[in-house]
């Protein structure tokens, strides 16, 4: 296979991989606001980690 072959296999791939991506993202529509949320938790939890009292 050439190069271009091997380019276009890999874009191929590439191409699946968003496929799937997507697909499980518009399936699972609160995993958003879920990730969002434990991202605000552990900041806050970071932040009052480090103005606690030691």
């Amino acid at each position: 296979m050439g190069a271009a072959g091997w380019r276009f296999a890999r874009m191929k791939r590439t191409l699946r991989v968003r496929a799937v991506a997507i697909g499980v993202l518009e399936e699972l529509p609160f995993i958003c606001p879920v990730v969002v949320a434990i991202g605000s938790l552990i900041m806050i939890g970071i932040t009052l980690y480090k103005d606690w009292p030691l």
